[in-house]
């Protein structure tokens, strides 16, 4: 779920894409009603980029946390908490409110849009060679082994100069420890960019 001031930053960085004129997709894992996405989206159809948009979600709602998540998660899946894919009934998007948004409402062009329903851990790696290049990764995803499987996965796809936007960074413990660990371990020295009290972005 994401504040005026997420949807503002995913819209302002998608128009930024297509000023320079930067090949790749816009990615979103964890997509909730696709409003952010849906902006990104919009930028790219405006512009008439032919640029592909991908989403991610089980669109049943958040996983199980893991004991990577801490306490906070814990009490917020109401102690289900082993890193099971199965749903908590939190953050549930239907995919009928997002191909309304996209579709009816946005009139986006179909033959762009990519949407994969499943758990990331079982979707991710049997997209990641179809999508190619990423002008875009956002990361909403709330949990550790989430953030975690989105960086290991598609990080290397965003082009040089393309941006990394993680929506629970200062929300949720186990986002954060995943995007440290991944920046530590790769050597990435960047600043990260708050959006508002809970995301952040950085460039490639």
């Amino acid at each position: 779920m994401g504040s005026y001031e997420r949807l503002e930053n995913a819209f302002e960085l998608a128009r930024n894409i297509e000023r320079e004129r930067k090949e790749g997709a816009f990615v979103e894992c964890g997509v909730w009603k696709g409003g952010c996405i849906g902006a990104m989206a919009s930028v790219a159809h405006q512009a008439d980029s032919h640029r592909h948009i991908w989403l991610f979600d089980s669109f049943e709602g958040l996983p199980e946390p893991s004991s990577q998540d801490g306490s906070v998660a814990e009490r917020y899946s109401k102690g289900k908490a082993l890193g099971a894919l199965r749903s908590i009934q939190k953050c549930v998007g239907p995919l009928q409110d997002v191909n309304k948004l996209f579709f009816s409402i946005l009139g986006l062009k179909k033959e762009y849009i990519h949407i994969e329903k499943g758990w990331l851990q079982h979707t991710l790696p049997l997209a990641k060679k179809n999508i190619g290049s990423i002008a875009i990764l956002r990361i909403d995803v709330d949990w550790y082994e989430s953030t975690k499987c989105v960086l290991d996965l598609l990080y290397d796809q965003v082009v040089p100069g393309g941006y990394v936007i993680i929506d629970d960074y200062g929300h949720w413990e186990g986002c954060k420890k995943a995007v440290d660990e991944f920046m530590q371990k790769r050597s990435i020295r960047v600043p990260l960019q708050w959006i508002d009290y809970t995301g952040v972005y950085f460039v490639k």
